[in-house]
């Protein structure tokens, strides 16, 4: 088959197309169930990977999500079926044609919605529905800040935040960010610059109740500012890096909850991972959710496709496609 390999910690030109076995099943864990690769979601985790900011070995293959068939399995299976769609958003080597997972690794995916529809509801929808649901349950009496609200989480996070009745106010890098997500009716979207004048104007100097940050090291001590008395500082990102030890007394400051969930946590059980993502196509279906097309990349164009994202310009999900 052919996979996306990474030989050593570095720069995107790290990426190279190789040639590898076919994964074997067995039953050992993560090695149940063959799974043929559709479309291989391209994170910034991976990126977190390749920079040496998460552990992996090396050399190996890049890549925590996708949507797929199942072609064997080695166990009996429970909720699915050989032939059956589906996603996931925890495995490991998905940049590439085949990969096993366990059956308790897959998200059922209805029949009726195409996989580029799909995708962007799996490791970004199903992050941003915990953190507006279960992170901090948000209401038409929350006022929410939520940096990078143009990227792929953010994007989601500020639509489901919205529909819960919160007052949302979406950070991003430029001023024409800033135009697009107001025609789209978040009036109150601002500049990493302009965030401080905002929060305090909107809020009379009381704070926010909760503040989503993805970019780390370069807002967070700005940031978790902004919360007010009781309110969440939920951190579920690095894309700047990751930040700096924090000494727990200053949580003292208005008494504040400082969060850094991850999504398996949120998506233990079949019955959770499907609650969640039957919401989120309700989301969608209903107008609620608005989604950008995604942009699709062979993969000779990995390096291409981690350059993008790493910019911050993206706009989308990005995923590799093996057809």
């Amino acid at each position: 088959m052919r996979a996306i390999s990474i030989s050593a910690v570095g720069s995107a030109d790290q990426l190279k197309v190789e040639e590898f076995p076919r994964p074997v099943l067995s039953n050992t864990s993560g090695e149940q169930l063959l799974i043929r690769v559709e479309l291989a979601g391209i994170n910034f985790f991976d990126i977190y990977q390749r920079r040496g900011e998460r552990p992996m070995s090396f050399p190996g293959i890049l890549g925590v999500e996708g949507i797929g068939t199942i072609l064997e399995s080695s166990v009996p299976l429970l909720n699915f079926k050989v032939g059956d769609r589906v996603g996931w958003a925890g495995g490991s080597k998905s940049y590439a044609e085949f990969l096993t997972l366990n059956e308790d690794q897959l998200i059922p995916l209805p029949a009726s919605i195409s996989s580029e529809k799909l995708l962007p509801l799996i490791l970004q929808g199903l992050t941003a529905h915990f953190l507006a649901t279960s992170s901090h349950v948000a209401s038409s009496k929350t006022t929410a800040l939520v940096t990078a609200a143009s990227g792929g989480v953010g994007s989601v996070l500020i639509q489901l935040l919205k529909r819960n009745g919160a007052r949302v106010i979406p950070v991003t890098s430029s001023h024409e960010k800033v135009e697009r997500l107001k025609k789209l009716d978040f009036e109150h979207a601002c500049t990493y610059a302009e965030m401080k004048e905002r929060v305090s104007d909107l809020t009379k100097g009381l704070g926010v109740n909760v503040v989503y940050d993805s970019v780390g090291k370069e807002t967070f001590n700005q940031t978790i500012e902004f919360v007010g008395r009781r309110g969440d500082m939920v951190l579920y990102g690095a894309a700047s890096g990751p930040v700096d030890p924090i000494n727990p007394l200053t949580l003292t400051r208005n008494s504040i909850y400082l969060s850094r969930p991850t999504l398996s946590d949120f998506i233990p059980t079949f019955a959770e991972k499907k609650e969640r993502i039957n919401d989120l196509v309700s989301a969608l279906l209903s107008g609620a959710l608005e989604l950008p097309a995604i942009q699709t990349f062979t993969f000779e164009q990995a390096t291409q496709a981690h350059r993008l994202l790493e910019s911050g310009m993206a706009g989308g999900k990005l995923a590799f496609t093996t057809e």
